[in-house]
């Protein structure tokens, strides 16, 4: 996964009470995967562990849980939401997708990837390495938004970066890699899983005034690194002009953003 190089414990703590909608969204992927009493489950890039603490209380005390995220920052918040009892069987590790060597071979019954599957920069190796770990007929499964899905925030930033001649490519910045379905399957397949759904949501984001979009783009590192390197004058200057262009969109309900995400589950066979 992407080195979150950015991310403080600010940073942290801000996305831990921002993160709503990619939690809901791991919610319902959690139910797909029929994660049960008594498993084994993996969460990579769990983040501050909001999901762990959902997921914890389905498996049980006899069931084992393990987070991992490249952000000691999150790490620190996730370990923080469990007791020192309930830790006997929950843990959480600071590492990488590419990289599970502190996790055996055929020991997690399920392993997810929740709104974070685009940070990882080698998905072959991550998927290779989910495969290693997960016992046969294990599950991995995803939430991530398809590349192909409507980036209407994103125009209005690019167009307004654009007035003033500032060009930036937003997900190679960040180490962003997003796919698209045909993609996906194409890498679950070669990594070896079989019984492959892929399942598309339009899934929107609501805001309720453009002062919160401002907050989710801060939670998600946004301003600072779409500005970054800009002078503190033009910094302003398109600040005010994005927040100008949200208040046009400001409607009874809110701002909305829409999105498809993919919802995908995919199966280690008995024998390969």
């Amino acid at each position: 996964m992407s080195k979150i190089d950015w991310d403080t414990s600010e940073i942290a703590l801000r996305y831990d009470k921002n993160s709503d909608h990619q939690y809901q969204k791991c919610r319902s992927l959690v139910e797909m995967m029929g994660i049960t009493k008594g498993d084994a489950v993996l969460d990579v890039g769990c983040g501050t562990g909001r999901q762990a603490v959902n997921v914890s209380g389905i498996i049980g005390s006899s069931g084992r849980f393990t987070g991992i995220d490249p952000s000691s920052n999150r790490i620190k918040l996730a370990q923080e939401k469990f007791t020192e009892d309930s830790k006997n069987n929950v843990r959480f590790l600071v590492g990488q997708a590419e990289n599970l060597r502190s996790i055996p071979d055929h020991s997690i019954d399920h392993a997810y990837f929740c709104s974070s599957f685009h940070w990882v920069e080698d998905k072959k190796l991550a998927l290779s390495e989910i495969f290693r770990v997960l016992n046969p007929d294990g599950r991995v499964g995803m939430t991530t938004v398809d590349r192909n899905s409507p980036r209407i925030m994103r125009g209005i930033v690019n167009s307004i970066l654009e007035k003033y001649h500032v060009k930036r490519d937003h997900e190679q910045q960040r180490n962003i890699t997003r796919v698209t379905s045909s993609e996906l399957h194409t890498l679950l397949l070669d990594a070896g899983f079989t019984d492959i759904i892929i399942e598309p949501r339009a899934i929107p984001r609501h805001y309720g005034s453009p002062e919160d979009v401002m907050n989710h783009l801060m939670v998600q590192g946004g301003p600072d690194y779409l500005l970054k390197g800009i002078p503190g004058d033009i910094k302003q200057k398109i600040m005010t002009d994005i927040n100008r262009e949200l208040k046009t969109r400001q409607a009874p309900d809110g701002i909305g953003f829409g999105n498809i995400t993919l919802f995908a589950i995919a199966t280690k066979p008995t024998q390969r």
